[in-house]
């Protein structure tokens, strides 16, 4: 995750920045999945809801940090499928459809970080597993999940891989196959929802995302059993994913 990231300190044409931002695709699905192995083996997930949802709130300003290399609360507007980055030196160039805008003189930042995103993929899973309503109510309120997913990083993409990888982990042909269309999607960065600053059913072929087809052949090293409980594994990405932006962030300044 930490190299995927400060690859974006380098030009984006070079083959070794390449090679990263292809493995790198399978850190997103993978957190999908212990998103959807954590729901199963947890023994609160009020709490586990919870504790996703406070440290997504506090990686924002972090990601944020990372993307522009401006350390401060900016207001919260919109999504973007296609999230540019910006150096912090010199002035921003805002460009149709940017991950920031100026907005009334304001610098907008329109995405967070992923945590924010795994909290509503878990959301999603105990929506469907244990809440107590109609189907049609808990479709809207799905959908309603995938749109919110536009203000986090990876948008309804990760949303939909943490049901998957809970709902079809004992039909894996399924799985699979639904984890496919939602990473061709991905590939071709085809937004489904609109928003303000971004059209839906846009398409753009973004090669190093192929990188999403290597994620079945990397779940065949995991053996299906539950992680250490001990606490400093259980806090250690929530503490490390604020923390490397942060650090990438400073180091994009001098870069």
């Amino acid at each position: 995750m930490f190299l995927d990231h400060a690859t974006y300190l380098y030009p984006s044409d070079n083959p070794i920045t390449t090679f990263i931002r292809i493995m790198g695709r399978l850190i997103a699905p993978t957190m999908a999945l212990f998103i959807a192995e954590g729901y199963h083996y947890t023994r609160d997930v009020h709490k586990y809801l919870k504790r996703l949802f406070i440290f997504g709130i506090i990686s924002y300003i972090p990601f944020g940090f990372y993307r522009t290399g401006i350390f401060y609360p900016v207001q919260l507007f919109s999504g973007s499928a296609v999230p540019l980055f910006y150096r912090a030196c010199g002035e921003i160039v805002i460009e149709p459809y940017a991950f920031i805008s100026m907005i009334n003189k304001t610098l907008v930042v329109h995405q967070g970080g992923i945590i924010l995103n795994l909290f509503f993929g878990l959301l999603a899973i105990y929506l469907w597993d244990k809440v107590n309503i109609s189907k049609y109510l808990k479709l809207i309120i799905t959908l309603f999940l995938l749109w919110l997913a536009e203000f986090g990083n990876w948008q309804y993409t990760i949303v939909l891989f943490c049901m998957i990888f809970y709902f079809f982990k004992d039909n894996p042909k399924v799985m699979w196959f639904l984890y496919t269309v939602v990473s061709v999607l991905y590939i071709f960065s085809v937004n489904l929802f609109a928003n303000p600053l971004h059209f839906a059913f846009t398409a753009d072929f973004v090669f190093y995302k192929i990188g999403m087809f290597l994620v079945p052949f990397w779940f065949m090293l995991y053996n299906g059993e539950p992680g250490s409980k001990a606490p400093v594994h259980k806090w250690f990405f929530y503490i490390f994913y604020p923390f490397h932006l942060v650090l990438i962030g400073i180091l994009r300044l001098f870069v």
